[in-house]
């Protein structure tokens, strides 16, 4: 499979991307073991060190954490100390957060102000808990206010590829109003439809987030065959999310 790498922003603060690489191999399987062809050729284009690179370990959960230059390296070239850990924020220039995805969200959050950024991975189950909420409030803590908050939804399956079960329904009716479930869930013939973008926007903007502030992307990683999807059959390969400060 050839790879194929998004731009997500480029500008005079941030540089963030999505990329399947060139083998979807971002996990090394001991920590001793070398960084994956994919994190060095991702150092290589970025200009920046593999010791500057950032990668948790993640669980699908609710963890952000505040890295500095302290973690740099972890989970690319040594074993990661931020585990069960799906969000990741930073105020140092140069740092690179990473998270890898198959059909799951990045969520990029970038504030100018604070002169900080993060990076969620939002499955299903983070989508619908405390990830969003704590990501935002680590970067309050910096300085960040959320109505200037910029949010890019990085590439993801899409509703009509989504199918979910009923299980997922009533976990996310503990958390949405009637009238979110309207709008995050599609019914057609008999089966649910999981709109996660919905799901994150109404996350974000009960945080103070305007709508304005908030971008998607278009692609589904499960139509588009150059991005690797755990939905259309890909198993031990993933996408990788990224953002630095420049």
């Amino acid at each position: 499979m050839a790879g194929i790498k998004t731009t997500i922003t480029d500008n005079a603060f941030a540089l963030a991307g999505f990329t399947s690489g060139s083998e979807g191999i971002w996990s090394r399987n001991e920590p001793q073991d070398p960084p994956t062809s994919d994190y060095l050729a991702l150092s290589d284009s970025l200009g920046i060190a593999l010791e500057s690179i950032i990668r948790p370990y993640q669980a699908g959960g609710d963890n952000a954490v505040t890295v500095s230059a302290d973690n740099g390296g972890s989970g690319v070239i040594r074993d990661s100390d931020l585990k069960k850990t799906d969000g990741l924020i930073t105020a140092e220039k140069g740092l690179v957060l990473s998270i890898i995805a198959a059909d799951c969200v990045p969520v990029y959050l970038i504030s100018e102000k604070a002169k900080a950024v993060g990076l969620l991975h939002c499955g299903w189950m983070s989508a619908a808990g405390d990830l969003i909420h704590n990501g935002i409030e680590k970067l309050k803590v910096l300085g960040a206010v959320p109505s200037e908050i910029q949010v890019i939804i990085g590439p993801h399956i899409c509703t009509g590829c989504y199918k979910v079960g009923a299980e997922v329904y009533t976990e996310y009716a503990s958390v949405f109003s009637e009238k979110e479930l309207e709008r995050i869930f599609e019914s057609r013939c008999g089966n649910l439809y999981l709109d996660l973008a919905k799901a994150i926007r109404s996350k974000l903007t009960s945080e103070g987030i305007s709508n304005m502030n908030i971008s998607e992307s278009d692609e589904c990683t499960c139509h588009n065959a150059r991005y690797y999807s755990y939905r259309r059959g890909d198993r031990g390969k993933q996408n990788l999310a990224f953002i630095m400060i420049k």
